[in-house]
């Protein structure tokens, strides 16, 4: 199917803290003898990986030819157009129009790290955490002029462990399975499949700082899957405690036969040397890891709360 290709270019970047899947996906084109080069921006460029540098450093440890931009246009792509050349986008900020799409017919794919079309859009493993689902499938599908609606080429279910709560286990569950999907996709391994429109769900772009505000109206186990869902690599949920900005992590359920009255959501009931219980409208949730901007004396019956003007912006607010 792609016995041709000579290049790839590859448009966006790798995940904040990782060193995959942009870095895992030019290594095997390295291997197959496919030439690669890289189209991202300065944001992208910048971000940290887990264990070599930032992004911009690793690329040119590998020699990659990049460039950065600010906005892709039909002029940049121009200058790839050829028959023997893929486009191949991963975590792509920009949206891809009919003009750019035609000057490579067949040859625009996107790498979806969650299952289509049930989990389109943005930040899907952190809306599926939130949701407390606990599968899903990766997926490479060709571009098409609708957000992630293209033919599926290829996909690998993945079922994660009752231990893998966080982003950053998530990623470090899935890092192999995707090295084995992009290598199975470069083989031509692919059965093109149209998507169902009736099962499509579409989910906006996340941000901790904007969005990730807890509402202490929520049951223990509604609390949980919000904070895992901001939690490493990323700097957990915010709430408020005296006045102060707080974030939470580490985060689980306890006492969850335990009815709350509403009006006892966010008040500290026990404090150990190591663990800050709180309550919840169901259940309690215990906390492992406080991140404070001030030194506050952690006490029980001192309240964590969110503000509701917060709450309305955090709802509100896209990014």
């Amino acid at each position: 199917m792609f016995s041709k290709i000579k290049k790839i270019i590859f448009i966006g970047g790798n995940r904040f803290k990782e060193d995959g899947p942009l870095l895992e996906f030019i290594d095997i084109c390295i291997k197959f003898n496919i030439a690669c080069d890289v189209i991202s921006d300065q944001e992208r460029l910048a971000y940290p990986t887990e264990s070599m540098g930032t992004l911009l450093e690793c690329l040119n440890q590998r020699d990659v030819k990049l460039i950065s931009i600010e906005k892709l246009s039909v002029e940049i792509l121009s200058n790839y157009k050829s028959e023997d050349t893929l486009i191949f986008c991963v975590n792509c900020k920009w949206i891809l129009s009919s003009e750019m799409i035609n000057m490579f017919p067949g040859r625009v794919f996107n790498y979806h790290n969650s299952a289509l079309p049930e989990q389109r859009g943005a930040a899907c493993h952190s809306w599926r955490i939130m949701q407390s689902i606990k599968f899903t499938r990766l997926t490479i599908h060709e571009v098409s002029s609708g957000i992630d609606k293209g033919k599926v080429y290829i996909e690998t279910k993945v079922e994660f462990d009752k231990s893998i709560s966080n982003l950053a286990q998530t990623y470090q569950f899935t890092s192999s399975r995707e090295v084995e999907l992009f290598s199975n996709f470069l083989k031509g391994n692919c059965k093109p499949l149209d998507q169902l429109e009736g099962g499509s769900y579409y989910w906006p772009k996340l941000s901790t700082e904007v969005n990730g505000y807890i509402d202490w109206s929520w049951s223990a186990k509604e609390i949980v899957a919000f904070c895992n869902a901001f939690d490493k690599p990323f700097d957990g949920a915010s709430t408020f405690l005296m006045g102060s900005r707080v974030r939470l992590c580490n985060v689980i359920i306890t006492d969850i036969e335990y009815s709350f009255h509403p009006f006892q959501a966010g008040l500290i009931y026990r404090v150990s040397e190591s663990d800050i219980y709180i309550a919840t409208r169901q259940g309690g949730i215990c906390v492992k890891e406080l991140k404070l901007n001030k030194n506050i004396n952690i006490r029980e019956g001192l309240r964590f709360v969110t503000p509701a003007d917060v709450l309305f912006s955090a709802l509100t607010t896209q990014v």
